[in-house]
């Protein structure tokens, strides 16, 4: 998966309902920063739930909805930016697809929870 720096144009494509058109050229701005350890695919997403979230802000006067998508991709950054971390996740995430995990239900019965 290839990254931009912050100073990079960013190519990505987002359809405009109800329209012919799409969003495909945009900068990061410098305060999100962050968005560069994602692809393009991942910050066309990011773009539409932040628009999905102002949409909704807008109707019910609660910007909570703003602040929560951004902080939960910001969160998602900060952990894509710690190479530790990605390689555990995979290395987890390969282990499960083998059938090597361990059972929420047998996981409590080892913490006793």
């Amino acid at each position: 998966m290839a990254t931009a720096t912050a100073e990079q144009v960013i190519v990505g494509k987002m359809p405009l309902p109800k329209t012919s058109g799409q969003i495909s050229l945009f900068a990061l701005p410098q305060g999100f920063a962050w968005l560069s350890h994602f692809s393009a695919e991942e910050i066309a997403q990011f773009l539409s739930e932040l628009l999905t979230a102002l949409n909704q802000s807008q109707q019910s006067g609660d910007w909570a909805f703003v602040s929560d998508v951004i902080e939960a991709w910001k969160a998602t950054a900060n952990i894509k930016a710690d190479s530790g971390v990605v390689a555990g996740v995979e290395q987890g995430l390969s282990e499960l697809s083998a059938g090597q995990g361990v059972s929420w239900t047998e996981l409590r019965g080892e913490l006793d929870l």
